[in-house]
């Protein structure tokens, strides 16, 4: 409740902002993304999350606001999600995933993909001067997501053959992520995050290319176990001037 009271109060000041501000260039900026989860310590203690290689684009436009700063609202398309990998010291019992009781389940890597559209509210200090610029960036930003995620599990399972020698295979199965509101879903629909970026800029006389950089750290929950999305990503931007 506290962080939707402070978003509310955030986008009314944006937008009292907006209305005085004056409209400077629209843009557009394609990204690759660097996504991964931040797991509560009861999934930390089970799994170990790493970097997921995704993609993005995003519409942007720009209002002066005086004194080197600038006013930047966003809508962009974002994937998200994240490699999970069981921990190296951990087994099961192959009876808990449907194998016989003598199974053991040695690893489980899991990949997956969340599709949302963001709307970041970014204000920006510039620097520079010239053809060169560059800036700072920080902003809130609401995420929905625009469709169930995608999942491909991979379990590696050891047993004994007929002979009592140890035997192994790999079973692999691609699942989906419902997002929702409702108790069954798995993941949440909505998520708040606040954003960070930095970047520089190549002025020219009608606009200018930029090498933007964003962090964006999601302060939902978006499922039950305490799962957090954390994303970096990297994009070639250019803006054309009014």
């Amino acid at each position: 409740m506290k962080n939707r009271v402070v978003f509310l109060a955030i986008l009314s000041l944006v937008s009292l902002n907006a209305v005085y501000a004056q409209l400077s260039g629209v843009g557009f900026r394609p990204m690759a993304t660097f996504s991964t989860y931040k797991l509560s310590k009861d999934l930390n203690d089970i799994h170990d999350s790493y970097l997921r290689l995704g993609g993005g684009g995003a519409l942007f436009a720009e209002f002066n606001l005086g004194s080197r700063f600038t006013f930047q609202p966003e809508i962009v398309y974002v994937q998200r999600g994240a490699n999970l990998k069981s921990e190296s010291r951990l087994s099961w019992n192959g009876q808990h995933f449907g194998y016989p009781r003598d199974y053991q389940v040695k690893e489980i890597r899991r990949q997956e993909t969340l599709h949302y559209l963001d709307i970041p509210l970014m204000f920006e200090k510039n620097f520079g001067g010239g053809g060169l610029g560059a800036y700072v960036a920080f902003g809130p930003a609401i995420s929905i997501a625009v469709a169930n995620g995608f999942g491909r599990e991979e379990i590696d399972v050891v047993h004994l053959d007929l002979e009592g020698k140890q035997s192994a295979f790999t079973d692999r199965k691609e699942y989906t992520i419902e997002m929702g509101r409702g108790r069954y879903d798995d993941y949440r629909k909505g998520d708040l995050s606040v954003n960070l970026g930095a970047g520089i800029v190549l002025i020219l006389d009608s606009g200018e290319i930029g090498l933007d950089v964003r962090y964006t750290h999601g302060l939902r929950n978006i499922d039950i176990s305490g799962i957090k999305n954390r994303t970096l990503s990297v994009g070639l931007s250019y803006m054309y001037y009014f």
